[in-house]
């Protein structure tokens, strides 16, 4: 069971190593301006990747967003729609669909988010349920995009022409192994994932210069999964070795994050 203390301790191996514990915070599903995003908003008191859903934006979203200047837009997909076929893992960008299809959606959704966000839309794609197909990945550049995010530690931080940054701590049991499917995973859980991904970089078996990703979902967030993230929040702020990263520099090139890491 891991608990705050080990947090500590591994923030402060990485200080003793003279090397800052990097981390970011996505959150996923944004489409409206809503109590939920407030409360979002509130918690992370700082830089967070907000990534909303083109298909599904609503008039509001952007007004509320551009009063929070340090929350990025990411693009999550288009439609956030399942194009898998019938027994397939869902995905709305599988190797299966249509390419050109695909390439249309998320051009039409990369051109509403610019118009509508400006310079706070940072051209990352960030895939539902975090899955997309090796032929979309592939076209990704040419649309615009320079980042893709998904789950889990990254292979490479290169995804073929654009920088692969991914999360590693899902706040939400979607599978309900502690309780009911939706809620939260447990506080003990999500520290395990966060000090496993931060020791596994400091020893060198995962990419040491991707940093540590939390990943939300503020629309089906409970109690205890807010009081989590504020504590988490709050707690890696008073750690020295702890640096919250903008989503704009955890998506540099593998150079610059290097440099930070």
């Amino acid at each position: 069971m891991t608990v705050w203390d080990d947090l500590a301790r591994e923030c402060a191996a990485w200080g003793e190593a003279g090397r800052p514990a990097t981390w970011w915070w996505r959150d996923d599903d944004a489409i409206a301006a809503t109590p939920a995003l407030d409360q979002l908003l509130r918690v992370a008191r700082g830089p967070i990747a907000v990534a909303v859903i083109p298909a599904r934006l609503q008039p509001d979203l952007a007004p509320r967003l551009k009063l929070s200047p340090e929350a990025a837009v990411l693009q999550h997909g288009y439609a956030h729609r399942n194009e898998a076929p019938e027994g397939g893992r869902k995905s709305e960008f599988p190797d299966e669909r249509d390419l050109q299809a695909g390439a249309r959606d998320l051009t039409a959704g990369f051109r509403k988010l610019s118009e509508a966000f400006g310079p706070q839309f940072l051209p990352v794609l960030t895939p539902p349920w975090n899955r997309i197909g090796g032929r979309t990945v592939a076209i990704l550049q040419s649309i615009g995009f320079i980042g893709l995010t998904r789950y889990l530690p990254r292979p490479a931080p290169q995804a073929q022409g654009v920088n692969l940054v991914n999360t590693h701590v899902d706040v939400i049991d979607w599978r309900g192994k502690n309780g009911p499917p939706g809620g939260f995973l447990g506080e003990s859980a999500c520290l395990d994932l966060f000090v496993g991904h931060l020791r596994a970089r400091r020893l060198g078996t995962v990419d040491p210069h991707e940093p540590t990703g939390v990943l939300s979902h503020h629309l089906v967030h409970d109690p205890a999964t807010w009081r989590f993230l504020e504590k988490l929040r709050d707690f890696l702020a008073n750690q020295a070795a702890a640096r919250l990263l903008d989503p704009s520099v955890a998506f540099k090139s593998e150079k610059s994050s290097g440099s930070s890491a």
